[in-house]
């Protein structure tokens, strides 16, 4: 009965052979699972093959196959063959040798190739023409269909690119509780579409955090081996079988590939990270950070990849190179590998901007039938490359190009509201309407919420300042932090609105109704207690029963503080035993007020004669001075400190948060 349902489910597809379907050969793995036995050679069956040494395994359910080796053993060509259902066995199928990523870390061996269902396994592997089995362990791949396989076949269109949003809402609870990679958002215009990761069905939770590079420089194009007998249904659980074999068995972060193509022109998304990233592959090693990893589903070494898988490629790399602001495919670009490639280590190389992996590293992938289509493949690339879209390389070019803006690290995607494309050195936005570039030193760690840049950008001490839509960004040496406006009339890009916002984050000013500050009010001298009794953390005091001032009566709302301040010795008032509450508080009253809360530390008047307008016989020297020694007030441009001005509100903040960051 099985066998006859397996039978029917069986279809002939154009360019494929009928297989049976998974199930017969493991009918445990079933709804898009995917198994992986790991069988030490040395364990199997030695038998002889026409003269040629091999390893069977009887009884061993599969549909695709990978080796692994000792990382310090020699690399050997290693083959396979299956046994399907009817007890026909394939013919020998290579194996390409698996690049380890550039960290060193994972297991030595091949890539895994599809081999369709099959129910035992042959393994030959050799080195120097000596059989090299003994140290091999083989790794036996069974996947299975899963319910929307038929389904993303099916996908060749806008539909298949799926927003952000909607990955998320497919992907489960958990599998999105587990992700480590940001998901591809809706891309810009012109991106291919594509199936994504949620729709082929990744396990986010097994893969681990991927990296980006800040600029793209190639795109790499591969094949996967294994035969080319899939159906269209079948790409997808290829691919995850991929995943969990480059995953689970090589040790790797994700699958190695950033996206993979079919021979039916099918266009699936591959590493985790996002598309819009220049996400670091495990595809060519010495050559993984700064290109962008192809690979073409089965094996083109003696077979041609037909025409929509070819266009596919092209579309694809095409698309990565325009989004990333380089008009011209086929210019050629610079490099200086390491050790462990095809060029002397330190030597600067010239290669093509689309090349094959066997350009850089010593292997034949991607086979020499599509290799020789690569004429056909960049000519289609530089097509698609004309014809794209380009309003935000346009206003890139305008702006100043790459010496104004530096290089392309998030190409065109949808954050927000708006359409962006993120440069290590500026923003391309655009909304419904044109594209405007920016030149933003904080574009790296930009968010829609952020608005677009306004004007340029100014110094505040150690800090670049730049105003944007809805705050401000400061960057100080390589921390960067943005500030949300707060208050109608504390605009982005006026003086202290950093320190304003700061002093509201910490609890110290509330504004007035929430939703204005009063930046030219004058800082009362009850408030300006009131503040610094906030700012050293609302220590418990109980004011006395009588005041010390006589015109602070013990009803006053800010009785408790002003009295905190009096017994601390922060400030002891005026000679006639006033507080004076509502005056406004001078410049010179507040240096006193924060020198003596801050415990008067040692200071020196002369650390005053900085300012032309304080003596160093005042009373209020040693105070201004400790202020000037600190950095808490830099005076004013001329080199005076005006003691005598009254102090507005937006002052205070910029007096308080300094303050604050030195005691």
């Amino acid at each position: 009965m099985l066998a006859a349902s397996a039978a029917a489910a069986a279809l002939p597809t154009i360019g494929s052979v009928l297989v049976a379907a998974p199930a017969v050969a493991d009918p445990a793995v079933a709804d898009g699972e995917t198994r992986v036995v790991d069988i030490p050679l040395a364990d199997a069956d030695l038998i002889d093959l026409d003269g040629t040494a091999a390893r069977e395994i009887p009884d061993q359910p599969a549909t695709m196959v990978g080796v692994t080796w000792p990382v310090d053993a020699d690399v050997p060509q290693v083959q396979v063959q299956g046994l399907d259902p009817d007890g026909e066995w394939s013919e020998w199928i290579p194996l390409d040798t698996a690049e380890d990523p550039e960290t060193g870390e994972g297991a030595a061996g091949t890539e895994v190739g599809w081999i369709g269902p099959v129910t035992a396994l042959r393994l030959r592997a050799e080195v120097d023409g000596a059989d090299a089995t003994e140290a091999l362990i083989a790794h036996a791949v069974t996947t299975s269909p899963a319910p929307d396989d038929d389904e993303t076949a099916l996908l060749s269109g806008p539909e298949a690119t799926i927003s952000q949003n909607t990955q998320l809402s497919t992907m489960s609870a958990t599998a999105t509780a587990a992700a480590k990679n940001p998901v591809t958002p809706k891309l810009g215009s012109g991106a291919p579409a594509y199936v994504s990761r949620a729709k082929w069905g990744s396990k986010e939770s097994s893969v681990r955090g991927t990296s980006s590079a800040d600029h793209l420089k190639a795109v790499v194009i591969h094949h996967t081996a294994g035969t080319n007998t899939y159906s269209k249904s079948q790409s997808a659980q290829i691919i995850r079988g991929i995943q969990a074999y480059h995953v689970g068995t090589l040790g790797w972060a994700d699958i190695g590939y950033n996206m993979l193509v079919d021979k039916y022109g099918q266009i699936f998304e591959g590493r985790g990270g996002g598309l819009h990233r220049n996400i670091v592959g495990a595809h060519a090693y010495g050559f993984n950070t700064g290109t962008f990893g192809i690979s073409v589903l089965g094996d083109y070494s003696s077979t041609t990849l037909p025409s929509a898988g070819r266009k596919a490629i092209g579309k694809v790399a095409g698309w990565k190179l325009l989004s990333t602001f380089q008009r011209s495919v086929t210019v050629k670009v610079s490099w200086t590998p390491g050790t462990g490639t095809r060029f002397p280590a330190g030597k600067k190389v010239s290669l093509p901007r689309i090349m094959g992996h066997r350009d850089v590293n010593f292997t034949e992938c991607p086979g020499l039938n599509l290799y020789k289509q690569f004429g056909t493949v960049r000519k289609e690339a530089q097509g698609y490359a004309d014809s794209g879209w380009k309003k935000h390389l346009t206003a890139f070019e305008k702006a100043g190009g790459s010496s104004a803006l530096g290089t392309v690290a998030k190409s065109a995607h949808t954050a927000g509201k708006y359409n962006v494309t993120v440069l290590t050195k500026g923003l391309v936005i655009n909304e419904s309407g044109g594209s405007t570039a920016y030149a933003c030193p904080t574009s790296m760690q930009w968010e829609a919420s952020w608005g677009r840049p306004r004007g340029g950008t100014f110094t505040d001490g150690p800090r670049t300042m730049q105003s944007f839509s809805f705050g401000m960004s400061a960057l100080n040496g390589r921390y960067v932090r943005f500030l949300p406006t707060k208050f109608s009339d504390i605009p982005p890009g006026r003086a202290f609105f950093m320190e304003i916002g700061d002093l509201v984050n910490k609890g110290v000013v509330h504004g007035y109704g929430g939703s204005t500050y009063h930046p030219d009010e004058l800082t009362r001298r009850d408030h300006m207690v009131v503040f610094i009794y906030r700012a050293m953390g609302s220590p418990a005091y109980t004011p006395p029963r009588t005041s010390p001032f006589s015109d602070v009566s013990t009803g006053s709302s800010y009785y408790k503080e002003v009295c905190w301040a009096r017994a601390k010795g922060i400030t002891i008032g005026y000679t006639d035993g006033t507080f004076r509450p509502t005056e406004g508080i001078r410049r010179d009253g507040l240096a006193s007020l924060l020198y003596h809360a801050a415990g008067s530390p040692p200071a020196s008047p002369q650390d005053a004669a900085r300012f032309t307008d304080v003596s160093s016989t005042s009373g209020y020297a040693p105070a201004i001075g400790w202020l000037a020694k600190t950095g808490i007030s830099r005076g004013y441009g001329n080199s005076t400190f005006r003691p005598r001005n009254r102090v507005p509100r937006d002052e205070m903040a910029a007096f308080l948060i300094r303050w604050m960051d030195e005691v």
